[in-house]
């Protein structure tokens, strides 16, 4: 294909020619909850514009939105309505931004708003109506406020939060007012509590928090909580974590908190004696950022002050390194400190020959082939079973190969990607044109052949230095849901596994969950291959989400990895780090020129549409999906077709650490995602950007981190929030209350064209984020530049109407500046944006050589553009589009 983003005859390499929304009408409900007043549902809410005129054309008449909604009570039964008419019936509803009252779900097929609510509260969203087929549709602006029981029963708790060592009492009184029977029945998340109200807490390692509810016996409906904080070890005598900090690197962007434990909450810090490097300050809550100036080790001693006035000192070290020593950083993240090598050259193999030809001779080959030696399957054939890949004394000297038998002159050669055509097949239904010189079966097969469970390739306990060369690797149709074409079996750790040249792959409809998963390996990695049909039926699947790869679990550590220049489609997470339990964390992956791909005929109401079996759509999300993974490098990468629908929102990428919650409780407090690095990529046909996140579980568990950021030089068009379902936004930037603080996101030199909003922004106002960099980008803003994801007064951006105001209020020691922001709505003139950025009446008037209407266009800058050379570091304003598209070259 051209490398270039122009257009022909109306379309181009990125895809389909979107439209963008004229606007959204907010209005609002009151959503009074009160137990005694009950009364008739309220009458027609807002009617919106139409974010489709064009499609609605088609339409007998335009969609209409109405909200219905009648009177509830926190913790009873709420019932609400949204309803449409006009257009095409049946209708499509979806919560587009913001979301639902805890307890509340939206029926996507009949409007229904239902279920208990669980707090109170002001929840702000955006309910969405489409067509039968997604297309076109009206949206109304709700807001939506969950009032506290004020009527009726009423149970407090006393304390409602209180520190308590491991294995000690806690003594709790309950009151009930509106009620004779003043009663309560007590409960505990953990631990053990009286009918008394006295708490034993568990004996715990590690510090961690519960739960102790008392329930009204005459009115099992009103109750209330307390929290208990438990201290790990016989004392919860203040203390603080002593000893080192994270590195920080000269001239990068750096923060850090310090801790405490034990002690009444909330804390005071100081510094008392020592300094802290040039460039760096402290605040009260204990926050360490700042750009350091100077490299050393310093030494300083701080000191934390609690609510009783109890006090606690501890000496702590901090290291300044040089920056960008043999490119271990790109602005504040850190690059990977170690590289898989996995050339040929790399994997020697001198030993003896075994031919395989059947079935039944391939697992004894397997088990006596020795280190060095190769395994050749006869090409053309088809192995189908279940192998195991014993643990073996090799080394980087002797690996252990396993490929067809066809010579290497037949497969492409090393470093070309392989397509299906090597197994004989000439195209796939709407994936890319697979471009075959020739289609001849040159590759050996291997097909799982049990009916569920997970294989053909089982990695056993110790499976070491095994290279895959030129194999087709898949599962039968029909045969029932599979997990894992290639996995470590249960409990297996292994190392030094490399797939090269190989196609591994699903089928058209049926549950396939997982290509390679790795959990358990380390020194991994696919290059040159290509990897498709991995889904998950909605609704009525055997499993939830499906990858091409994941990994990110278990105790073993993980990486480093290598994922480079394969096809890589799946329905759910692409690629998937974390998700799970975990007490380690995956460190340097490699993820460069893949071409990331979701076909749209797996988007409902497209033409030639594949669904699941049972005849619903396979559930789609995302392309990547940190949750747990540090040092990653995401270069040189073309990511095409995201879209929403399901539980995402179409974002293209997602970094959000994520303690996971289980009815077994939190499984990953020290799950975290840092230093990412994403450059010289584009990302096209979206419902959104990036969505960067620090988010507590459902359960209120808190990830170790979430900072350390570089997004550069990447383009991002056709962000459409209406076609592909999603929020139509550049990137998401939030701290949600009870996980780590979002610290040092940098977003420089971008070219975007989101449709809806530049940002959706999130975090109580105090502490706020620090170090959040976003310069030097051309971007269109949208029709609601700086947004809120709701969360009611809380949230920094509750008020999101002045970009500069929610800007100040959400981060601290932030740039935004030396931006060209395009097509900005009237009521944010320049005057409300913070100084330094210039402003665009629409793309075409910034210089592209063609800007085609942000889909598809060749976004380089002409010759005469001023903003050639006109970026605070010298070069082009907006991405490098030259330098992407020598990155990418190939790729697609």
């Amino acid at each position: 294909m051209p490398n270039d983003f122009s257009a022909g005859n109306g379309s181009s390499k990125f895809g389909l020619t979107g439209s963008r929304a004229n606007g959204v009408i907010i209005a609002s409900v009151v959503f009074l909850v009160t137990l005694a007043t009950l009364t008739t549902a309220c009458g027609p809410l807002s009617q919106a514009q139409s974010a489709n005129s064009a499609t609605q054309a088609k339409s007998k008449s335009p969609i209409t939105v109405t909200a219905q909604v009648g009177n509830g009570t926190q913790g009873s039964r709420y019932r609400g309505k949204i309803t449409a008419s006009g257009g095409r019936a049946p209708y499509h509803f979806l919560v587009r931004v913001g979301s639902l009252p805890v307890g509340l779900t939206l029926n996507q097929t009949t409007g229904a708003i239902e279920g208990t609510p669980a707090h109170a509260g002001t929840s702000e969203f955006t309910v969405r109506a489409s067509n039968h087929d997604w297309s076109g549709g009206s949206e109304v602006g709700l807001r939506l406020k969950v009032e506290p029981k004020t009527a009726g029963v009423v149970v407090t708790v006393s304390p409602a939060s209180a520190t308590v060592a491991s294995g000690a009492t806690q003594q709790l009184s309950a009151e009930v007012r509106g009620k004779s029977n003043s009663q309560v029945r007590w409960s505990a998340s953990a631990g053990s509590v009286s009918t008394s109200g006295l708490f034993t807490a568990p004996t715990v390692a590690s510090n961690t928090t519960a739960t102790i509810t008392a329930t009204s016996a005459a009115a099992p409906d009103a109750s209330a909580s307390a929290t208990i904080a438990i201290v790990a070890g016989t004392s919860s005598k203040l203390t603080v974590s002593a000893g080192g900090l994270p590195d920080a690197a000269q001239g990068a962007a750096y923060s850090a908190s310090l801790s405490a434990t034990g002690g009444s909450q909330p804390y005071q810090w100081k510094l008392t004696t020592g300094t802290l490097p040039a460039g760096l300050s402290m605040n009260g809550a204990g926050m360490l950022s700042g750009t350091p100036s100077k490299t050393g080790s310093f030494s300083f001693n701080a000191t934390v002050t609690d609510a009783a006035a109890n006090t606690a000192s501890a000496t702590m070290l901090l290291a300044v390194n040089t920056a960008n020593v043999n490119g271990k950083f790109d602005g504040p993240a850190e690059l990977p400190r170690v590289y898989v090598q996995s050339a040929l050259a790399n994997t020697p193999a001198n030993g003896k020959n075994w031919p395989v030809a059947t079935d039944s001779t391939l697992q004894a080959a397997l088990n006596s082939a020795a280190c060095g030696d190769t395994i050749s399957l006869k090409a053309g054939t088809t192995f189908t079973g279940v192998w195991s890949f014993p643990g073996k004394h090799c080394d980087d000297q002797h690996w252990i190969v396993v490929r067809t038998s066809a010579p290497d002159s037949s497969l492409p050669p090393e470093g070309t990607r392989i397509s299906p055509c090597f197994a004989g097949v000439a195209s796939l239904p709407g994936r890319p044109a697979l471009n075959c010189s020739s289609v001849q079966n040159v590759m050996a097969k291997l097909v799982m052949g049990v009916k569920t469970g997970s294989g053909p390739i089982a990695l056993a306990a110790g499976a070491n230095h095994y290279r895959f060369l030129g194999l087709e690797v898949t599962r039968q149709a029909n045969a029932g849901a599979i997990g894992n074409l290639v996995f470590p079996t249960a409990g297996a750790t292994g190392d030094h596994i490399i797939f090269d040249r190989v196609w591994i792959h699903g089928t058209m409809r049926d549950d396939t969950t997982r290509g390679i998963y790795l959990s358990g390996l380390t020194y991994v990695a696919l290059v040159d291959s290509y990897l498709n049909d991995f889904h998950c039926e909605s609704r009525t699947g055997t499993c939830t989400d499906a990858q091409a790869l994941s990994g990110g679990l278990g105790s073993a550590p993980g990486g480093p990895y290598k994922i480079a220049n394969n096809f890589l489609e799946s329905s759910a997470e692409t690629i998937l780090f974390g998700g799970g339990a975990a007490t380690t964390t995956p460190t340097d992956i490699e993820i460069v020129r893949n071409h990331f791909f979701k076909p749209l005929t797996w988007m409902a109401g497209h033409a030639g549409v594949v669904l699941g079996n049972h005849g619903n759509p396979f559930a789609v999300k995302n392309h990547m999906e940190m949750k747990n993974a540090q040092r990653v490098l995401f270069e040189a990468n073309v990511a095409e077709n995201s879209w929403g629908g399901f539980s995402q929102s179409g974002f293209s990428v997602v970094l959000t650490p994520k303690n996971q919650s289980s009815p077994k409780g939190n499984l990953c407090p020290s799950c975290q995602v840092t230093d990412v690095t994403i450059r010289f990529s584009t990302f096209s046909h979206i419902g959104g950007g990036f969505q960067i996140a620090n988010a507590a579980s459902d359960t209120g568990g808190a990830a170790f981190a979430g900072q350390r950021y570089s997004i550069h030089d990447v383009v991002l068009d056709d962000i459409d929030d209406v076609k592909y379902k999603g929020q139509g936004q550049l990137a998401q930037v939030s701290t949600a209350p009870g996980s780590p603080l979002l610290a040092s996101v940098q977003l420089t030199h971008i070219t975007a064209f989101p449709a809806h909003m530049l940002f959706d922004l999130g975090n109580v106002t105090s502490p706020k984020m620090p170090n959040f960099v976003f310069s030097n980008s051309i971007v269109t803003t949208g029709i609601n530049p700086i947004w809120t994801i709701g969360g009611g007064s809380a949230n920094c951006a509750y008020n999101p109407r002045v970009p500069a105001t929610v800007l100040n209020s959400c981060f601290s020691n932030y740039s935004f500046s030396g931006n060209t922001l395009i097509g900005v709505p009237s009521q944010f003139p320049a005057s409300s944006w913070p100084s330094g950025n210039s402003m665009a009446a629409d793309g075409n008037s910034v210089g592209f050589v063609n800007f085609n209407n942000g889909n598809g266009g060749d976004y380089r800058l002409k010759a005469g553009s001023v903003l050639k050379s006109a970026a605070s570091d010298g070069k082009d304003m907006g991405a490098d589009v030259a330098g992407i598209l020598a990155a990418i070259q190939g790729v697609y």
